[in-house]
């Protein structure tokens, strides 16, 4: 499979991405603060032709899926795609829910351990 097959099957996967001025909005700040949260690595941010998309599987409406941030911050994996692969990507650890599904459900601790767990790239 092509990485352009990978990476549209990846946002597919992931519900679509919001352009920075929507994903903003969707959070309630400003376009900056964002950017910001991306650059710590607090939220996903993909490099796309035409400008940085942001993953809407990780916002919700009024904010971001509670405990996303601090498994991001966790994870010492840096590539956003790899870290948006994780985020979908079922997992034995988590009772074969994603990461994704299972901070949705509340299991933020076991995300966090999950998350820490990862060699960098």
């Amino acid at each position: 499979m092509r990485t352009e097959d990978i990476k549209a099957d990846l946002l597919r996967k992931a519900g679509g991405a919001l352009s920075a001025p929507d994903a903003a909005r969707m959070l309630g700040m400003d376009v900056v603060t964002l950017q910001e949260l991306a650059a710590e690595g607090a939220v996903i941010a993909l490099p796309l032709p035409g400008g940085t998309a942001y993953p809407a599987c990780q916002l919700e409406i009024g904010g971001m899926v509670s405990g996303l941030s601090d498994a991001l911050r966790s994870m010492p994996i840096r590539s956003p795609w790899m870290r948006l692969e994780w985020l979908l990507t079922v997992d034995p650890a988590l009772s074969g829910a994603s990461p994704i599904e299972a901070l949705q459900r509340g299991r933020v601790t076991e995300v966090i351990q999950l998350a820490r767990s990862h060699r960098a790239d």
